[in-house]
């Protein structure tokens, strides 16, 4: 609370500062009314609802940045008591969720050094930064943000004089004050180098040193149990990839030319890192030959490179560092090989003459990083749909003469052309490809992953994937495309899977292509010491906005099971791939508390996990919070993968477990599908009940709104689909149809509630599930949601969907806290009640505020005057509900 209230005071006196007197006492009239409302006084909501429509543009924009701005500080404030516990546990020796805990428990399981070394060797977590970005914030108002964070951790850390003392908060007030002064959101819509931008923000400011860190402490947790054994050398059970620059779904502005300059901006940034850090060791090892020998193939590099250098002409460690920097400046190394080769011949040296601290410490650090990270920093993912895939051989087919519809063709047909192809040795592509604009930009994008690989190495781009896959041919007109430019062994394949329906059919899909000679020929020459592999995503945001939270969840977990069993059948390795976003409603939450739900034998091939939107900032801005949510990970995918057979023996999942799934997950999808599909007047219910027409307008994404290949409801993406109920507070994606679901499966079921109960104590997926909803609910506000039903114009539309929607949550809530036994939502985690109750005074203004915007913004002509003013005005609530209730969509 001492961080709340310094960081308040603060923002309080920039507000009588930049304002006066009047403006602090307005926020403080306002919030005043807001918690009135809350603790249910009579007339307190009318109250509130008077004094913000009494207000003037001037005074809601001063409400809006004094509140928008309030939960930035009160985020920082959170996370550093959050970190405070966290090092109180560590101290005390009562650190769970760490990767300690897991290789302890793993080796009281009666894990052996060896078993060990082989989950190690077969463990691979890859968490991918996706090209869509939800983040409201700009890179430059994380920057301060950071920096008030770094203040409030030295005021912890450091003992300080008071005149310190005061020099911090002086610091910190310059740093809020600052805030206060710069525009919340973008002047222009974000272009994909502004994502690109803001995710090597984060990669080289925290990712990089915060990973190294995590492999630090699991060669310490493993020397520590497994004495004895050498640890140096981890395989790389850790590592991050990226979609930013290379998801070109329903994203025109992605193009070819576009991926190239991202993976040259990649690499231009992994330079300055390790020239940075070259720098300060080139000064640092001032080791001397008067002093310690150094190693003769040292001398000799030193001698073949001219770094000789008469200024010290004894340190011979410094010269190759001098000669390392200039190879880095001039861009001299194709690949990390050869930088690392420079590095080891320094490791080399120092091991060998009295030289170990100086080999284990910065140095050895630098080597690990450049291991992992290379000269690229991360991988770069490429997806497409595959509908565009399909219009492009259509019209190269009929150009050729090979037939005149290939989207006409039965599926057999397409899958037995595209075998012939992809057997043909003779080019596919013309030199000067003459078709159409999009199939033309469909084989320039996969000349350009051959460029890339030529010019950067096979690693920059080392995976392909194919949005809406529903046939087998999807995947083979990938590996006609791939083969074509000769890149087909060295690219995963991946489909992704999205709908509920598409999940059904996956099993299904992938054996077709596994009993198809040119697929199995592919998997074969791609199999490594790991033998056959496929990566397959499965997307959790278009099945929840299908059929549901219940029934989408329900359909992963069983889509995962058969697609493991299919995989098995083949002798095939499966790598899950799991497209979750940064809300509940599309796949959120804990990411630790997902690994344990997903079927154990899921891991066997490795997991992928997106990491989206505002999730980045929120896990990645501070390297403590960031070194804990990877430790979590770790300690999820350790226990989930290692844990021996007979210890999960009492975990298996029941057979009435499964049944009474598979009644809730219809039960949940008919209550959602038919008040999002089959109720008249829902999608204009939507529009008017949500700010989504105005999210259109908030620059935050290069990306656009709809998928262009469609129309209608289908087209819309599911990010400003959440995105638009959470700010409405009625976050429906996350929990309807979850209570009818529940209630009519305890009331068909004479003992439904005590098996429901069970689920919960004793079944990860199912608590995990209950759990998530229970988060939004708590979050959700049937009064804000009455608000902007008000904005309906048609009265019987608005009572009769409104009226669905807020007996459908009050049902979830009941059932909900039934399953879990207690009386009200989230009383089993106080932490996260206190933070929401805290939060709920500043946030209601927000929504009171967005709503009288939105009345005024859309009575008037888009031409008007004030059309625009009111337009960001209302973009800036936006962006201060998403920061108060931490999430967008």
């Amino acid at each position: 609370m001492k961080d709340i209230r310094l960081l308040g005071n603060l923002l309080g006196m920039v507000i009588w500062e930049q304002h006066g007197q009047e403006a602090l006492d307005l926020v403080e009239r306002v919030r005043a009314a807001a918690k009135a409302r809350r603790a249910n006084q009579p007339g307190a909501a009318e109250n509130l609802t008077g004094i913000i429509g009494g207000l003037d543009l001037e005074s809601w924009r001063i409400l809006v940045k004094a509140f928008g701005n309030y939960f930035q500080l009160i985020n920082i404030a959170e996370d550093q008591q959050r970190i405070r516990v966290l090092r109180q546990r560590e101290s005390e020796g009562r650190h769970d969720e760490t990767i300690e805990a897991a290789v302890r428990d793993l080796h009281a399981a009666g894990v052996s050094a060896g078993d060990m070394r082989a989950l190690l060797e077969h463990l691979r977590v890859r968490l991918v930064l996706t090209a869509h970005p939800s983040e409201a914030k700009r890179k430059e108002v994380l920057i301060k943000l950071r920096r008030i964070a770094d203040m409030i951790a030295r005021r912890d850390l450091t003992s300080l004089l008071p005149r310190e003392q005061k020099a911090v908060e002086f610091a910190i007030a310059e740093e809020i004050e600052a805030l206060w002064q710069t525009r919340p959101t973008r002047a222009s819509r974000a272009t994909v180098a502004d994502e690109v931008d803001f995710g090597l923000y984060f990669i080289t400011s925290v990712i990089m040193n915060t990973t190294i860190d995590v492999y630090i402490d699991l060669q310490a947790a493993l020397q520590k149990y497994y004495p004895g054994q050498d640890w140096m050398q981890l395989p790389g059970v850790l590592r991050f990839a990226s979609w930013i620059g290379g998801d070109r779904d329903g994203n025109p502005n992605v193009t070819p030319e576009v991926t190239l300059d991202t993976l040259a901006t990649l690499r231009a940034a992994a330079r300055r890192v390790y020239l940075d850090e070259i720098a300060l060791m080139r000064d640092h090892f001032t080791q001397s030959a008067d002093e310690v020998a150094a190693s003769e193939a040292l001398r000799e590099a030193v001698e073949a490179a001219g770094g000789y250098d008469d200024r010290y002409p004894t340190e011979i460690y410094r010269q190759f560092f001098n000669v390392i920097h200039r190879r880095l400046a001039e861009d001299a190394y194709p690949t990390n090989r050869e930088l690392l080769a420079d590095l080891l011949l320094i490791e080399d040296s120092l091991r060998a003459n009295q030289g170990r601290a100086a080999a284990d410490g910065s140095l050895l650090r630098l080597i690990r990083k450049v291991r992992l990270f290379g000269l690229h920093l991360t991988p770069l993912d490429i997806r497409e749909d595959a509908r565009l895939h399909a219009a492009a051989l259509d019209e190269i087919f009929r150009r050729y003469g090979r037939t005149e519809s290939y989207l006409g063709l039965p599926e057999a047909d397409k899958q037995a052309l595209l075998t012939l192809e992809i057997a043909n040795p003779r080019p596919f592509f013309p030199i000067e490809p003459d078709f159409s604009e999009a199939t033309n930009r469909i084989i320039a994008t996969w000349r350009m992953i051959a460029q890339a690989h030529r010019r950067y190495g096979k690693i920059v781009i080392d995976t392909v994937i194919a949005s809406m896959s529903q046939q087998p041919s999807d995947l083979l007109a990938m590996l006609l495309l791939a083969k074509e430019v000769g890149i087909h062994n060295d690219v995963s394949l991946v489909p992704l899977f999205e709908t509920i329906d598409d999940l059904e059919r996956a099993p299904d899909i992938m054996a077709v292509l596994f009993e198809n000679p040119m697929y199995r020929a592919h998997l074969e020459a791609r199999g490594g010491r790991h033998g056959l592999q496929q990566q397959i995503m499965i997307g959790y945001s278009d099945s929840s906005k299908d059929g549901g939270y219940i029934a989408s969840n329900w359909n992963l977990y069983t889509a995962q099971q058969r697609l493991i069993e299919v995989c098995a059948r083949y002798g095939v390795s499966l790598q899950l791939f799991h497209g979750r976003g940064g809300s509940i409603g599309r796949g959120g939450g804990p990411t630790n508390r997902a690994i344990r739900s997903q079927p154990p034998e899921s891991l066997r091939g490795g997991i992928k996990i997106t990491e989206q939107g505002e999730v980045i900032a929120y896990r990645y801005s501070n390297a403590e919070i960031a070194r804990r949510h990877l430790h979590q990970v770790m300690h999820a995918a350790l226990l989930a993968m290692g844990a021996p057979q007979e210890s999960r023996a009492g975990t298996a999942v029941k057979h009435e477990w499964r049944a009474a799934m598979d009644a809730l997950s219809e039960a949940g999808r008919l209550a959602y599908r038919s008040l999002v599909y089959e109720t008249p007047g829902f999608l204009d219910y939507w529009q008017q009940a949500t700010p989504i027409n105005e999210l259109a307008n908030l620059p935050i994404s290069s990306r656009p709104a709809r998928r262009a290949q469609q129309g209608g409801f289908e087209s819309i993406r599911a990010i400003p689909w959440v995105f638009s109920w959470m700010q409405s507070r009625a976050i429906i994606p996350s929990w309807y149809g979850v209570g009818y679901a529940l209630a009519t499966y305890c009331a068909g079921q004479p003992d439904g509630l005590e098996r429901l109960r069970a689920m919960y104590r004793e079944w990860p997926f199912f608590n995990a599930l209950i759990e998530n909803v229970q988060l939004d609910l708590a979050k959700a506000d049937m009064g804000i949601a009455a608000l902007y039903a008000e904005l309906v114009s048609d009265a019987a539309t608005r009572e009769k969907i409104f009226g669905e929607i807020k007996a459908e949550y009050l049902q979830a809530c009941r059932m909900v806290c039934q399953v879990i036994g207690q009386p009200e939502l989230l009383d089993n985690a106080p932490v996260i009640k206190r933070s929401i109750e805290r939060r709920n005074p500043y946030v209601d203004p927000l929504n009171f505020i967005q709503v009288e915007l939105l009345k005024r913004l859309r009575a008037l002509d888009p031409d008007a005057p004030e059309y625009k003013p009111l337009l960001r005005a209302t973009l800036a609530t936006i962006n201060g509900i998403a920061a108060g209730l931490k999430t967008t969509g």
